[in-house]
């Protein structure tokens, strides 16, 4: 039996949470952008349609994170430093957790995971909040790259003094393994193929999740401000500030394409089956195909879309800094639905048969009516 949302209209219950049935992650937001590949897409079993209905809102009273969703809980970091559960279905505060400090946050099995800009990796156990291990990673100073958790490790890196890709078990904090790479800052690893991406300003990689490294793209610079790639279809989104914006083949590193945009696509399969990728560009969403960057589709909505769009069960969400947020058909980029939800759309999220909105220090949960 799934950890996940049953009931229809505004959420009125939920399977309890338990060590059975927890196991099962396929609907938990665990990562930025939903899944370890930072696709962006989550698909419901029991499906999920426009309009939606707002089931709760709370006013954190700070800046937020990227929402986690798992084990009927939406975990979100206030001011880097203050971590919230919050009940799925009634927005209650089950824990809260204060940490030194946190560029981000990744779930798996049970536990968050959070890396300081010093270098401490802490491990939270998801239902308690409770301290399960904490330790200082080796050999950098400099760390921005928020965590990727899968397969009992807990993937980062680090910078400072060159860069550093890092391999932790997620059971006690031992570092497993690391790897060298040209500089090593925001670059969260994008997990797809059997192996991590990480890209840096002409440097891209791909590691073994045993830090084998599988290839290096060396464009002939370097330098800081790297970025997260984005895995699909046998494909790698890379965003380079030096060069452009690169697709790559997963299997050899070889550049198969380019890409306009200035930040992680989202990455899905539309009603057809057939993949597709989303781009902002200067306030306006296009959908292309993953494997040509044909244009499918163009919206404009009300001028001013930012963030990231998000694909659920085939429907493409995307906010507005006016506080609009919009369901469009993934096919042809018809509006199905919108709302307002008072604020700047920062970031959205999806798990659990539940959409998640974060706008200014507000975070909202969306279902269908």
């Amino acid at each position: 039996m799934k950890s996940t949302l049953l009931c229809a209209g505004l959420l009125a219950c939920t399977v309890p949470v338990t060590a059975a049935n927890a196991a099962d992650q396929s609907e938990y937001a665990v990562t930025y952008q939903i899944t370890p590949a930072h696709s962006g897409e989550m698909n419901f079993a029991a499906g999920f349609a426009p309009p939606l209905a707002k089931v709760w809102s709370k006013d954190l009273k700070a800046s937020l994170s990227y929402p986690l969703v798992a084990d009927g809980m939406v975990f979100e970091t206030a001011n880097r430093n203050d971590v919230f559960a919050l009940n799925l279905i009634t927005g209650k505060t089950k824990w809260e957790h204060l940490l030194g400090d946190s560029i981000g946050a990744a779930y798996d099995n049970g536990q968050l995971f959070f890396v300081s800009f010093g270098g401490t990796m802490t491990a939270l156990k998801s239902l308690s909040g409770k301290v399960n291990w904490s330790v200082q990673l080796p050999g950098q100073y400099a760390f921005s790259s928020p965590p990727t958790a899968i397969g009992g490790q807990v993937f980062t890196g680090g910078a400072g003094s060159g860069g550093t890709v890092y391999g932790v078990d997620e059971s006690n904090g031992h570092v497993q393994w690391t790897a060298g790479v040209e500089n090593g800052d925001d670059s969260s690893p994008a997990y797809g193929d059997g192996g991590l991406y990480v890209s840096y300003p002409c440097q891209f990689y791909k590691f073994a999740t045993d830090g084998k490294l599988l290839w290096h793209y060396s464009g002939g610079c370097e330098g800081g401000g790297g970025a997260t790639p984005s895995y699909y279809g046998k494909r790698v989104f890379i965003q380079d500030w030096a060069n452009g914006n690169y697709v790559l083949n997963a299997s050899t590193g070889d550049i198969v394409g380019t890409y306009a945009g200035n930040a992680t696509p989202g990455l899905f399969t539309n009603s057809k089956g057939k993949g597709q990728g989303l781009s902002l560009v200067d306030g306006k969403l296009y959908c292309w195909g993953y494997k040509t960057q044909n244009v499918t589709w163009s919206f404009t909505g009300d001028g001013d879309l930012r963030g990231l769009p998000v694909v659920v069960n085939g429907v493409v969400y995307v906010g507005s800094g006016s506080g609009m947020l919009f369901a469009l058909d993934s096919g042809k980029g018809k509006k199905l639905w919108s709302t307002n939800v008072g604020a700047s759309i920062d970031a959205l999220s999806a798990g659990q048969g539940a959409l998640i909105v974060n706008a200014g220090s507000t975070v909202s949960v969306f279902a269908p009516q």
